[in-house]
C-alpha cells in the first residue's frame, strides 16, 4: 500500500527514472527501535521535504541512504543500483552525496582541499590544479572565498553553505541534506533553498530533512512525515497545510502560539549593565538589561551577536565593564557566582558533558543543593532529575545513558534545564532551537517565558527571524559588532528585522569591526563602495594577513626546531670544542639514525589519530632476532637477510596491532600495551641475557658513512622527504590526512578510514623493527631489552616535530629533526662532562622549550580562530 502511495505521488514530478527507492528499511539499537520498516521512493528532479519530530527516524533514515547507517532490515537501491555493505564509499559510488547536520568539512584543509576531497573521484582536477579548479567553482556558485583559506576561519554560515556547494556541483543522482539549513540566517536560508532547486532542474533527486516548515513549502514537492520511528505518509507539498503536517508528526493537536508576553517596564530593576563593553567582532557597547524582559540579538550571520553574547558572561571581553547587582565581572566564574548563565549554541562540545550520563548532566550544577556535607544523596538527585525529566518534557531511555543517545531537540532540553536549574538571573542562550522540531521549539519558548517571567532576563541569539520576533521583547539589531537599531518586539515581522540590517542606509561606518575580517558566502550588508573595498581586494589582504602565516606554519615549526638545533650544538661547542670533531658529530648522528627511524615510525600512527607504545618493544625484538639470523660467522650474514626478517616481524606486530584498535576497537593505548607486553615477553624468551654476536658485515654496512653522516640516515632522510611530498602533494597523501584529521568526517568523504589506520599501524611496526636493524649494528649484541628507551624518545620526536596526539598534524621531516635533536642531548652527559641524571633533566627542559617555542603561538592563534568561528 505505501509503494502504492508512493509511486502516485511520484508520478507528478515528469519524470519516470527512479533515484531512490528504499523498501521497509529498519534500524534497532539494542531494544531500541530508532526506524521501522520504512518504504520511500524518490524520482529525479523531485524535490523532497522529510518532516518529523526529533527522534522520529529522520536522521537514521538518512543515515542509512548514505551508509553511515547499517539497517537491520530492508533495502536501499539507488537508480536501480542496490547498496548491500552499506557504507559511505558505496553510496556514493551510486550516485548519493550527502550534507551532514555537524557537517563533513575538515577544519585544518583549505576550502580547495575541502573542495577536492569531497568530490567524487571522477570529477576531480590533478591534484596540482586544485587551487585554479577550485577558484573556478567558488566563481561558478558566486562564492566570495579564498580557496587557499583553511575552512576554520569561516564563519558557520559559510562552511554549511561551502559543503552544500561542493555537493550541488558534484551533479549528483540524489542529494540528501540533513538540517542543512539550521545555522544559517535568512539570507543564507534563501541560498540553499535556490541551490535545491537548482539541483532538482539537473536532474538530481533531492531528499531534504528539515524542522522550518516554512522551507518545506517554499520548494519541496512532496513531504513525508516520520513520527516515533514509522512511517506516517507521503503527501503533495500544495495539499497540506503547516498545521496539518504539524499534527501529523506530533500524532495530536499542537499548540503553536508563542508564549503571551507584556510591553517592557521601563521601571523594571537594572539587572546587568554593559560600558564600552568590547571583544573581539564586537563593540564598544553599552546596553542595560532589566528584570522580567527577553532581548533578542539579531544580524546577518558573523556580525558580532553571539561574540557580544559571551562578553555579556565576561568571557572573551578586550574591554569595557559588565556589572550584575554592583559587582563588575572579571571573569566568567565570577558571571556565574553573580547569576549569569550562559548556554554556547554547541551542544556538543561546550553545553553538555559527553563523557557523562544524562543524569550527571542534569545535576552539574546543582551538586551543592543535592548533597549533604559535601555528600551526594542518591534519593533526592532520583527525584531531583525525575523532576527536571517531566517538567521539561525530555524523551529518553533512562537517564543512565550518554546525551549522544538522545534526539537533538531532547538533548536541548537537557542544556536549558542544566542551565536554568541554577536559578540563573541572567540567562545568555545562543540559538535556543537549532536543530529543534516545532513542539519541542514550543516547549523551549515556554521555558524562557517562564524564566523572564520569575523577574530574570533572558537574552538569545538567533538566525531566525520570526523567531526573535515571536518570543522577544525587544529586539537589539546588530551590524559589525555595533547595535544599529533597537526595536520592540510586539509589532516586529521576520521582514522588519531583516530589512533592519539589509538596508544600506542601516549600516554603522567609523571604528567598527572591518568588514573585510569577516568572509561571507554572500554578505547580506550592502557595503557603501566608498568606505568598503573591492571584494576581492578583500580576499587578497586577508590572505596576505592571516592565511599565508597558516600556509607557512609547518615550514616555521621546522625553521624553529633547525635553530635550536644549531643553537645547543653552539652552546655545546663553546663549552666543549672537542663536539665539533669529526669523530663526536658521526657519533651524534649515528645515535639519530635509530631514533629517527622509529620516530618516523610513531609518525605513521599518530598522523592517523593513533598511537603505538610497542615500538621500543618491537625494536628490541628486532636486535635479539638479528642476534639469531646474522651471528658471527654464521650462514646469512646479509644486510637483505635482516631487513626482510625486519619486515615480516613488523607485518606481524603491527597486524595485531592493527586487529586490536580497528577490529576489536580496543584504545591504541592499551592495545599497543598489551602489544607490547606480548613483543617484550617473546623477546626475554629468546634471549633472557644478552647475547649471540652479531657479524660485523652487517655492522659495517649499517654504519658506513659518507663524511659524517651515515649512508642508513642519508636513505631514511631521503624516504622521509619523499614521504612527505606524497602526503603533502598528492591527493592520496589528503586522504590520509583527512583520516588523522576527523576520521568519522573521513568516512563519511567515502574514505577507507579504517583500511588506512590499519595500513599506519602495520608500516608503524616495519619501520620500527627495521629501527631495530639500525640498532642491532651499533650494539652489536642480542639485547632484550635495548629498544625499551625508545618507547617514549619515539613519541617525542614527532611531538617536537609539530606531530599531535591527537592526529593529522606534523611532517616526518619535523620527526627527523626531533630525532636529531634528542639525540644531540643524549650525547651531552659525555661532551659536557655532567651526570645522567642532570643530562636527563636537560633533556626534558629543552624539549619542553622546544615544544613551548611554538607551541604557545600558535594555541594562541587557535583560540583566535575559534573565537572567529563562534561568530
Amino acid at each position: 500500500m505505501t509503494n502504492s502511495i508512493e509511486e502516485t505521488l511520484s508520478s507528478s514530478i515528469e519524470t519516470s527514472e527512479t533515484v531512490l527507492r528504499a523498501d521497509g528499511v529498519g534500524k534497532q539499537y539494542g531494544p531500541v527501535t530508532a526506524l521501522s520498516e520504512t518504504s520511500l521512493i524518490v524520482r529525479a528532479g523531485e524535490v523532497r521535504a522529510l518532516v518529523g519530530e526529533n527522534g522520529s527516524g529522520k536522521s537514521t533514515f538518512v543515515g542509512i541512504i548514505s551508509g553511515t547507517v547499517v539497517p537491520n532490515s530492508g533495502s536501499v537501491s539507488i537508480g536501480g543500483r542496490s547498496l548491500t555493505k552499506h557504507l559511505p564509499v558505496e553510496s556514493q559510488t551510486a550516485g548519493v552525496l550527502t550534507v551532514f547536520q555537524d557537517g563533513s568539512l575538515l577544519a585544518t584543509l583549505t576550502v580547495a582541499q575541502n573542495l577536492y576531497i569531497g568530490t567524487p573521484a571522477a570529477q576531480r582536477p590533478r591534484f596540482g590544479d586544485i587551487a585554479r579548479w577550485a577558484a573556478s567553482k567558488l566563481e561558478e556558485y558566486d562564492l566570495d572565498l579564498d580557496p587557499m583559506l583553511r575552512v576554520s576561519a569561516l564563519a558557520p554560515g559559510d562552511r554549511q553553505i561551502l559543503e552544500i556547494v561542493r555537493a550541488v556541483m558534484a551533479k549528483p543522482r540524489l542529494l540528501l541534506l540533513d538540517e542543512s539549513t539550521s545555522a544559517l540566517d535568512a539570507s543564507g536560508v534563501d541560498r540553499v533553498l535556490e541551490l535545491m532547486r537548482v539541483a532538482a532542474a539537473r536532474g538530481s533527486a533531492v531528499l531534504f530533512v528539515t524542522h522550518r516548515l516554512s522551507e518545506v513549502f517554499r520548494v519541496a514537492d512532496t513531504v513525508s512525515i516520520l513520527r516515533d520511528g514509522r512511517y506516517v505518509g507521503t503527501h503533495l507539498a500544495a495539499d497540506v497545510s503547516p498545521k496539518q503536517i504539524v499534527e501529523l508528526m506530533a500524532g495530536t493537536r499542537v499548540d503553536m502560539e508563542f508564549p503571551p508576553r507584556h510591553d517592557p517596564d521601563p521601571d523594571a530593576a537594572t539587572v546587568l549593565e554593559a560600558r564600552d563593553l568590547q571583544g573581539d567582532r564586537f563593540g564598544p557597547i553599552d546596553l542595560t538589561l532589566r528584570a522580567g524582559e527577553i532581548v533578542g540579538l539579531a544580524g546577518a550571520d558573523g556580525n558580532g551577536q553571539a561574540q557580544l553574547l559571551r562578553g555579556l558572561a565576561a568571557l572573551a571581553v578586550s574591554g569595557g565593564t559588565v556589572t550584575v547587582s554592583g559587582n563588575q565581572l572579571r571573569n566568567y566564574r565570577q558571571a556565574t557566582q553573580s547569576g549569569v548563565v550562559f548556554l554556547s549554541g554547541d551542544r556538543k562540545d561546550e553545553s553538555l558533558f559527553q563523557a557523562l550520563s544524562i543524569r550527571e548532566n542534569m545535576t552539574a550544577g546543582v551538586l551543592r543543593r543535592l548533597s549533604t556535607a559535601g555528600v551526594l544523596g542518591f534519593g533526592r538527585e532520583n527525584r531531583f532529575v525525575d523532576r527536571q525529566i517531566t517538567d521539561f518534557g525530555v524523551r529518553l531511555g533512562t537517564p543512565s545513558s550518554p546525551p549522544s543517545s538522545l534526539s537533538g531537540g531532547n538533548q536541548q532540553k537537557i542544556a536549558i534545564s542544566k542551565a536554568l536549574a541554577t536559578d540563573p538571573k541572567v540567562f545568555l542562550i545562543d540559538e535556543p532551537t537549532q536543530g529543534v522540531d516545532v513542539r519541542s521549539r514550543m516547549d523551549i519558548y515556554r521555558f524562557l517565558r517562564a524564566c523572564a517571567d520569575a523577574g530574570n532576563t533572558v537574552v538569545l541569539v538567533s538566525s531566525d527571524a520570526s523567531e526573535l520576533a515571536g518570543i522577544s521583547d525587544r529586539i537589539l539589531v546588530m551590524s559589525r559588532g555595533r547595535v544599529i537599531e533597537e526595536m520592540p518586539g510586539l509589532g516586529s515581522d521576520e521582514e522588519s528585522i531583516v530589512g533592519a540590517f539589509a538596508v544600506e542606509s542601516r549600516v554603522v561606518d567609523g571604528d567598527g569591526q572591518d568588514p573585510g575580517d569577516v568572509l561571507t558566502a554572500e554578505r547580506p550588508l550592502a557595503d557603501d563602495a566608498a568606505t568598503s573595498p573591492d571584494p576581492r581586494e578583500r580576499n587578497e589582504r586577508t590572505r596576505r594577513s592571516f592565511v599565508g602565516w597558516i600556509r607557512d606554519e609547518e615550514t616555521i615549526r621546522l625553521v624553529v626546531l633547525t635553530l635550536l638545533i644549531l643553537a645547543i650544538g653552539g652552546l655545546t661547542a663553546a663549552q666543549n670544542p672537542t663536539f665539533l670533531s669529526e669523530l663526536s658529530l658521526k657519533n651524534v648522528l649515528l645515535i639519530a639514525t635509530p631514533l629517527a627511524a622509529v620516530a618516523a615510525a610513531q609518525y605513521c600512527v599518530l598522523l592517523v589519530g593513533g598511537i603505538d607504545v610497542s615500538v621500543g618493544a618491537t625494536m628490541s625484538l628486532s636486535v635479539v632476532v638479528m642476534s639469531y639470523l646474522v651471528q658471527t660467522g654464521g650462514v646469512f650474514p646479509n644486510i637483505l637477510v635482516a631487513i626482510l626478517a625486519a619486515i615480516v616481524l613488523g607485518v606481524v606486530v603491527g597486524g595485531i596491532n592493527a586487529w586490536l584498535v580497528e577490529r576489536m576497537r580496543l584504545s591504541a593505548v592499551i592495545a599497543t600495551i598489551a602489544t607490547l607486553g606480548i613483543v617484550s615477553g617473546v623477546a626475554l624468551t629468546l634471549r633472557p641475557t644478552p647475547g649471540g654476536n652479531i657479524d660485523y658485515t652487517l655492522i659495517a654496512a649499517i654504519t658506513k658513512t659518507v663524511g659524517i653522516v651515515p649512508i642508513a640516515l642519508l636513505v631514511l632522510a631521503v624516504l622521509i622527504i619523499a614521504g612527505d611530498f606524497v602526503l603533502r602533494r598528492t591527493g592520496v597523501g589528503l586522504r590520509v590526512r583527512a583520516v588523522g584529521i576527523n576520521g568519522a568526517f573521513a568516512h563519511r568523504l567515502g574514505i577507507r578510514a579504517t583500511v588506512i589506520r590499519s595500513f599506519a599501524y602495520v608500516l608503524c611496526a616495519v619501520l620500527a623493527a627495521i629501527a631495530g636493524v639500525l640498532l642491532a649494528a651499533q650494539v652489536g649484541i642480542g639485547d632484550p631489552s635495548v629498544g625499551e628507551i625508545y618507547t617514549l624518545l619515539a613519541i617525542a620526536a614527532p611531538v617536537i616535530g609539530g606531530a599531535s596526539l591527537l592526529g593529522g598534524r606534523g611532517t616526518l621531516v619535523g620527526a627527523l629533526l626531533g630525532a636529531i635533536l634528542l639525540a644531540l642531548l643524549m650525547t651531552l652527559a659525555t661532551v659536557l662532562r655532567i651526570s645522567q641524571g642532570t643530562n636527563l633533566i636537560l633533556i626534558g627542559a629543552v624539549t619542553l622549550v622546544a615544544m613551548l617555542t611554538y607551541v604557545i603561538p600558535f594555541t594562541r592563534a587557535r583560540n583566535h580562530r575559534k573565537a572567529n568561528r563562534q561568530a
